[in-house]
Parts: structure tokens; sequence; C-alpha cells
């Protein structure tokens, strides 16, 4: 055999590693340009839906400024130019992390974006959280014991739970722990105590979602072929839900929890203004019914880019869990 012959193994073996470098950047490449193509349409879109409302220096008529201050500040915002020229400077102006000023308070509208944003992320993180830790361990409990008393009972519960809307469930719990029995406060954020009725009326609905989902694909998995030769090595029901069906069910369990994390964000509307919560909820819904631009642009950009980068993580802890999934995506170079 030949000295080329014996070396062409060894030769192929960095192509390999270069190859599959190639289909990660190239997956990576292609992810991040789509997510910033949903996050370029999201921007427009609403650019021009908030724009069709008319010149938003108009709301401050009437009230504090006479109409021709009126104009000198709808010249001073740019609101008297072409909506082209408007569109291609807040295009700008967001790159830079820019959103301008509040119409109504003269403050900038990122620092209040960004003064609002945690006090959100803190119901959404408490929330998700609860959510993911319970429905995992209420899916797993029903795999095990499925057709017992405990998994009967679970279904119709989680059932009526995923039709139950948050504010809702909301203002029950408003009036058993507020009126009623006057254990918690329902206005603002006045320490721990606080979270507990806002994280519940969101953390019940998507919790619902969450174990019927996760308990749908360990269900699935559980009467799948690989089982039967999981059995046949001598591996309890146990062992197979917690070391293969778990990481297999968590496939699907993750990207469906990144999309309802954006969807959550954006969904805390009407929780915060039901708690009077000073998240990103409630300042949009001011400055909505306001008419202030500049700050309903940033909420809807912030809440944008939370949504495609949770989405791109959601990928990636995917391929992670699944390579099956790399090598499908990547062409086989995983």
């Amino acid at each position: 055999m030949s000295e080329t012959a014996l070396a062409s193994p060894r030769e192929e073996i960095p192509k390999l590693g270069s190859s599959r470098r190639a289909g990660v950047l190239r997956y990576l490449a292609g992810r991040v340009g789509q997510g910033l193509l949903v996050l370029f349409g999201a921007v427009t879109v609403s650019f021009l839906i908030i724009h069709m409302t008319g010149n938003p220096a108009t709301v401050l008529e009437g009230t504090s400024l006479p109409p021709a201050a009126v104009h000198i500040l709808s010249i001073k915002l740019g609101y008297n130019r072409s909506l082209l020229y408007q569109y291609g400077l807040y295009m700008w102006h967001v790159v830079q992390g820019n959103f301008g000023y509040s119409v109504t308070s003269d403050i900038s509208a990122t620092h209040l974006v960004l003064g609002a944003l945690p006090y959100t992320l803190l119901l959404v993180a408490i929330s998700l959280s609860c959510a993911m830790v319970i429905s995992t361990v209420i899916a797993i409990s029903s795999v095990l014991a499925t057709g017992a008393l405990g998994d009967r009972l679970w279904r119709p519960i989680l059932a009526g739970l995923q039709g139950i809307p948050d504010f809702w469930i909301s203002l029950i719990l408003i009036f058993i722990l507020s009126v009623k029995f006057h254990l918690l406060g329902s206005m603002g954020f006045n320490g721990p105590s606080s979270l507990i009725m806002p994280c519940t009326a969101l953390t019940l609905p998507i919790l619902a979602s969450f174990t019927r989902l996760l308990r749908g694909s360990l269900l699935d998995f559980m009467n799948s072929d690989v089982v039967l030769s999981l059995r046949a090595r001598g591996m309890t029901r146990r062992e197979i839900v917690l070391h293969h069906g778990v990481r297999n069910a968590m496939t699907t369990f993750v990207q469906y929890v990144a999309l309802q994390t954006g969807w959550l964000i954006g969904g805390t509307l009407i929780v915060e203004n039901i708690f009077a919560w000073p998240g990103i909820g409630s300042l949009l819904y001011t400055s909505v019914e306001t008419r202030d631009l500049p700050v309903v642009q940033g909420v809807v950009v912030i809440i944008s880019v939370a949504f495609v980068a949770l989405n791109l993580l959601a990928d990636f802890v995917v391929l992670w869990l699944d390579p099956r999934i790399g090598r499908s995506v990547l062409g086989g170079n995983l």
C-alpha cells in the first residue's frame, strides 16, 4: 500500500473538523440573519402602525401647550418631516439604542424603558421558573403513575387552568387575598410579598400548557420502539423516563418555553396594569394612551429583541440536547 494511501485517512480528519465548523458557522449566521430580519420587520411595522395615528405632538394641545408651541415641538421632534425621513432617522437611532425623548415627560425613552424592564423581567423569570419546575415534576410523576388516581385528577385541573385567562385569575386573587382576607397588598411593588399575586396569575396558565406538552412528549417517547430495547437491557420504567425520556422531551419543551417567554414579556400588560406593577406593560399602556410614540417604540423594540434572542437561544439548546437534529440541520457534519 502506498504512502499516499496511508496518509489519506489522516488528512481527512482536519477536513472533517473544518467542515463541521463551517456548518456550525453557516447555521449560526443563518439563524442570526433570520432573527435580524424578524426584528427589522417588527420594528418597521410598529413604526408604520403608530405613525398612522398622526402627529404625536398634538396630544399636548389643549392641555399645557398652545397650538404654536405644539407646532414648535413637532419641528423639534421631526414629526413635520416626511414619513420616509422619520423612518430613516428612527432606524438610525434604534441601531444606536436611542429612542428619543418622551413627548409627555421630556425624559429619555431609553431611560424609561430600561427603568421599567427589570420589574417585568423579575415577574417573567419567577413565573417561568415556577412553571417549568412544577410542570416537570407533575409531568414526570404523571407518566410514572399513568392511570393512577393522581394522574386522573391532574388532567382535568390542568385543562381548566389552561382555559382561564390571567386577568381573571388576577381579579380572583385580589378579591380573596386583598379584599376578603387582607393578607396581601394589590397595588405596586412594596417588597417580595408584592410578587405573589402577579406571579401566580402569570404562572398558572403557562403551568398547565407546559405540563400537558411535557407529559404528552414523555408518553410519546414511552410508546416508541426505543423503549422496548431499553426494557430488554433491564432498565425500569422510572430509569427510562428519568435518564432518556426527559432529555428527549426537552427538545420540544425548550422551543415552546422560548416562544412562551417572548409572548409572556409582551403579555404582562394586562396583569401589570391590574396590579399597578411598574413594568414595561404598564409603561406601554400609559404611553399608548397618551400617544407617547418614542416610549411605545422603545418598548416594542425591547420586546422584539427579547423574543428573537430567546428563540435563538432555544435553537442552540435544542442542538445540544439532541445531536440528531444537529446532524440533520448541518448535513451530517456534527
